[in-house]
Protein backbone atom coordinates (compact mmCIF):
# COMPACT_ATOMS: atom_id res chain seq x y z
CA UNK A 1 0.00 0.00 0.00
CA UNK A 2 2.84 2.37 0.82
CA UNK A 3 4.34 1.74 -2.62
CA UNK A 4 1.06 2.65 -4.32
CA UNK A 5 0.77 5.89 -2.36
CA UNK A 6 4.40 6.80 -3.12
CA UNK A 7 3.85 6.15 -6.84
CA UNK A 8 0.72 8.30 -6.92
CA UNK A 9 2.45 11.15 -5.09
CA UNK A 10 5.50 11.02 -7.36
CA UNK A 11 3.46 10.97 -10.57
CA UNK A 12 1.12 13.71 -9.37
CA UNK A 13 4.04 15.94 -8.37
CA UNK A 14 5.87 15.48 -11.66
CA UNK A 15 2.79 15.88 -13.86
CA UNK A 16 1.59 18.96 -11.99
CA UNK A 17 5.01 20.63 -11.99
CA UNK A 18 5.52 19.83 -15.69
CA UNK A 19 2.15 21.28 -16.67
CA UNK A 20 2.69 24.39 -14.56
CA UNK A 21 6.19 24.82 -16.04
CA UNK A 22 4.95 24.46 -19.61
CA UNK A 23 2.14 26.96 -19.02
CA UNK A 24 4.53 29.42 -17.39
CA UNK A 25 3.36 29.44 -13.79
CA UNK A 26 6.56 27.87 -12.45
CA UNK A 27 9.98 29.41 -12.98
CA UNK A 28 12.48 27.23 -14.87
CA UNK A 29 14.83 26.91 -11.88
CA UNK A 30 11.96 25.77 -9.66
CA UNK A 31 10.73 23.26 -12.25
CA UNK A 32 14.27 21.92 -12.62
CA UNK A 33 14.60 21.50 -8.86
CA UNK A 34 11.25 19.74 -8.51
CA UNK A 35 11.80 17.42 -11.48
CA UNK A 36 15.37 16.54 -10.60
CA UNK A 37 14.59 15.96 -6.93
CA UNK A 38 11.63 13.68 -7.59
CA UNK A 39 13.59 11.79 -10.26
CA UNK A 40 16.59 11.31 -7.98
CA UNK A 41 14.53 10.17 -4.99
CA UNK A 42 12.29 7.91 -7.07
CA UNK A 43 15.18 6.30 -8.93
CA UNK A 44 17.14 5.89 -5.69
CA UNK A 45 14.17 4.16 -4.09
CA UNK A 46 13.83 1.83 -7.07
CA UNK A 47 17.56 1.06 -7.02
CA UNK A 48 17.40 0.23 -3.31
CA UNK A 49 14.67 -2.28 -4.08
CA UNK A 50 17.10 -3.93 -6.53
CA UNK A 51 20.24 -3.75 -4.39
CA UNK A 52 21.38 -7.29 -5.17
CA UNK A 53 21.58 -6.63 -8.91
CA UNK A 54 24.44 -4.98 -10.79
CA UNK A 55 23.77 -1.31 -11.52
CA UNK A 56 23.18 -1.76 -15.26
CA UNK A 57 20.71 -4.57 -14.72
CA UNK A 58 18.93 -2.59 -12.02
CA UNK A 59 18.43 0.41 -14.32
CA UNK A 60 17.27 -1.87 -17.13
CA UNK A 61 14.76 -3.59 -14.87
CA UNK A 62 13.33 -0.28 -13.67
CA UNK A 63 12.55 1.11 -17.10
CA UNK A 64 12.44 -1.90 -19.46
CA UNK A 65 11.08 -4.87 -17.51
CA UNK A 66 7.49 -4.49 -16.32
CA UNK A 67 7.62 -7.86 -14.55
CA UNK A 68 10.26 -6.56 -12.14
CA UNK A 69 7.71 -4.22 -10.52
CA UNK A 70 5.19 -5.36 -7.96
CA UNK A 71 2.31 -3.93 -10.01
CA UNK A 72 1.65 -2.30 -13.35
CA UNK A 73 1.12 1.01 -11.53
CA UNK A 74 4.75 0.89 -10.40
CA UNK A 75 6.00 0.35 -13.94
CA UNK A 76 3.83 3.10 -15.45
CA UNK A 77 4.82 5.52 -12.71
CA UNK A 78 8.50 4.78 -13.36
CA UNK A 79 8.01 5.62 -17.03
CA UNK A 80 6.01 8.78 -16.31
CA UNK A 81 8.39 10.08 -13.64
CA UNK A 82 11.45 9.26 -15.73
CA UNK A 83 10.06 10.68 -18.96
CA UNK A 84 8.52 13.91 -17.71
CA UNK A 85 11.39 14.70 -15.35
CA UNK A 86 13.91 14.17 -18.13
CA UNK A 87 11.83 16.39 -20.42
CA UNK A 88 11.74 19.25 -17.91
CA UNK A 89 15.43 18.96 -17.04
CA UNK A 90 16.40 18.90 -20.73
CA UNK A 91 14.20 21.90 -21.56
CA UNK A 92 15.54 23.96 -18.68
CA UNK A 93 19.16 23.15 -19.50
CA UNK A 94 18.64 23.76 -23.22
CA UNK A 95 16.58 26.93 -23.25
CA UNK A 96 17.66 28.77 -20.10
Amino acid sequence: MRSLIWNIIAVTTVVLSTVLFEVGFVAPRDAFFIAFTVLAIYTGNQLLARENQPLGQAFASIFMKPASHSSSVGYVSALVVGGLSTLVVAQVLTFS
